[in-house]
């Protein structure tokens, strides 16, 4: 454990320590993260963060908007993994902010790389994307895309990605019921953070559904689009979409292109089949039941979610 983690826990249990913590970051914010932003030539209120929970669709959306922000600036070249990541290669929590590091630091682990002129096109100065909880202060005068999914075929994506295809992982889960357990805490606190900042209403954030973008990927690019003040042309829509699949995706990785560059010991591809309902392939009907009053113990109601 690093001295920054033992600071912030000694703090949790320690009276006024949420309050101290609470004020670092606004002091953060104000001296540091603003500037950081500015000096990088990125407005606060110019920045989307994709903010997701792990295998929601992160890369998904970050390759639909790549495909309509390049043929949108009158491109006709195809963009895929390779490319995204280079229009899209700044990480919220390497790049602009190690919340992680707090208070001591590094504040930041990388230099942020210059952003696409390019994306000025949709009305953004950067889209970034982190798999962090809400961040009630450094997210204040953002845009925010939340992207969830059904905890139950989250675990069997989790499983797939990380406990059969990283062979440096040395507590492999045996199946996703092991691995919602270990992420079970972690799920819920991610999740309740963005609808209870959702609910507030003091934040800019637009909430959409792993299910919902992969059944129907030209409404909620349209969406999103719409929502950050732009005019989508229909036929670029269309494009991007057809641009963005699956099929296609896998193809440029056999070619050499990474999804996810940061992704080490990675064994094939970075994408599972994305098909929804996989989880009743390893849960029973008294797993459902198990799990939907673990989650509804952490008023979240496992029924609300498209699960087929």
């Amino acid at each position: 454990m690093n001295i920054n983690q033992k600071i912030r826990d000694i703090g949790k249990i320690t009276p006024g320590g949420k309050f101290i913590e609470h004020s670092v970051r606004k002091l953060v914010y104000e001296f540091f993260y603003k500037n950081h932003l500015k000096k990088n030539m990125v407005s606060l209120d110019r920045l989307l963060v994709i903010g997701t929970i792990a295998r929601s669709g992160t890369h998904y959306a970050m390759l639909l908007l790549s495909n309509y922000i390049n043929l949108v600036s009158g491109s006709k070249n195809p963009i895929g993994p390779k490319e995204m990541n280079q229009m899209l290669p700044n990480n919220w929590h390497l790049h602009y902010m190690s919340y992680n590091k707090l208070p001591l630091g590094p504040l930041v682990e990388k230099m942020p790389h210059s952003p696409n002129n390019l994306i000025k096109n949709i009305n953004l100065d950067d889209i970034t994307r982190s798999h962090s909880i809400f961040q009630e202060i450094f997210w204040q005068n953002s845009q925010i895309l939340h992207l969830y999914r059904n905890p139950l075929d989250y675990s069997v994506s989790l499983f797939n990605y990380k406990h059969k295809k990283r062979a440096d992982l040395p507590n492999r889960c045996k199946n996703p019921s092991e691995v919602l357990e270990l992420k079970f805490t972690n799920y819920c606190n991610m999740y309740n953070s963005y609808k209870n900042a959702s609910k507030s209403g003091r934040f800019r954030i637009l909430r959409i559904s792993y299910e919902n973008l992969i059944q129907e990927p030209e409404f909620y690019l349209k969406s999103i689009l719409t929502w950050l003040g732009n005019e989508p042309v229909d036929r670029l829509i269309e494009k991007s979409v057809k641009l963005s699949s699956i099929k296609k995706v896998k193809t440029a990785e056999k070619e050499g292109g990474e999804v996810n560059p940061d992704a080490k010991d990675l064994k094939g591809s970075f994408i599972s089949s994305g098909k929804i309902g996989q989880w009743k392939n390893f849960y029973t009907s008294g797993d459902f039941e198990y799990w939907k009053k673990r989650f509804r113990e952490q008023n979240i109601e496992i029924e609300n979610f498209i699960l087929d």
